[in-house]
């Protein structure tokens, strides 16, 4: 397909300036951070509103710009379908749901007994270490099939998530260890 009839098939099948809002502060609203490339471009896949190779275009743009990749691809999205106007609005729409949540989180929190909030914060990060140790578990679980790379999992969490040593100091001890025991194990087998 030439560029012209390509572009000529995104302008007929672009969402309306209404509905360009509605599906960004939509998305304002519930996603956050790099996720949000992953909420939008399959609901404009889904409509029609781009094509395969659109939305890989749309998403190496967000990813290569400087700054957030959401807000990059709704001002991308925005000025390829309603050109300045809805490259300002998508924006906009994507970014105040989430800046007003927190405008309010903080008068709210505000008005707290410093140590309700205090616990509520404390509440909230034992939350999210739960959240990353399964999502850690769940991604490592099926590559730890021997001791080896178990021992190399726990060393590499120990040093890093509670000696904070910086992740490429880690990999230089661990790595040369690891090959170390993996290779004396294949000898002995």
């Amino acid at each position: 397909m030439s560029n012209a009839s390509s572009n000529q098939a995104q302008q007929t099948n672009s969402p309306s300036l209404g509905v360009l809002v509605a599906l960004f502060a939509g998305i304002g609203a519930t996603a956050f951070g790099g996720a949000i490339p992953t909420h939008v471009l399959p609901s404009c896949l889904k409509r029609g509103w781009l094509t395969n190779s659109q939305s890989l275009e749309a998403l190496n743009w967000c990813q290569n710009l400087p700054g957030n990749r959401g807000t990059n691809l709704s001002a991308y999205l925005g000025y390829c379908w309603r050109k300045t106007q809805g490259a300002i609005l998508a924006t906009l729409a994507l970014v105040l749901p989430g800046s007003i949540a927190i405008l309010v989180a903080s008068r709210l929190l505000s008005e707290l007994p410093q140590q309700i909030v205090q616990a509520s914060l404390t509440a909230v990060t034992a939350a999210s270490i739960g959240l990353i140790l399964e999502l850690t578990w769940k991604l490592a679980k099926p590559t730890i099939t021997n001791y080896i790379r178990f021992l190399v999992a726990i060393a590499t969490f120990i040093l890093v998530g509670i000696f904070r040593i910086p992740i490429p100091l880690v990999l230089v001890v661990v790595v040369p260890f690891a090959w170390h025991l993996n290779s004396k194990t294949q000898k002995n087998n």
